[in-house]
């Protein structure tokens, strides 16, 4: 059986965590976007953990731009990359 996801709103307090705290927790949640026209949600299948500027593995490592001024702003917010070897065509 597949259970429903849990719909509760994450609070930004919930993401003002240590990375190794926040990272397990939000798999199997949905993420909704609430535009003008309609809702936009997705079920998040997995979670990376950086600790910004101080993790050599971090985008953000390298420091601030605009693409990635996200990560240095407050917590809550989502950074979205495109993973490398993937497609952009839907099955």
């Amino acid at each position: 059986m597949i259970e429903s996801p849990d719909r509760t709103p994450l609070s930004r307090d919930f993401c003002d965590r240590p990375v190794l705290d926040v990272t397990p927790e939000p798999p199997g949640r949905a993420l909704v976007r609430m535009p003008d026209d309609a809702p936009v949600g997705l079920r998040l299948t997995e979670g990376e953990a950086h600790a910004g500027e101080a993790d050599p593995g971090s985008r953000a490592h390298r420091g601030r731009t605009a693409r990635k001024a996200v990560m240095f702003g407050p917590p809550g917010h989502v950074d979205v990359s495109f993973g490398y070897g993937t497609s952009r065509r839907s099955a």
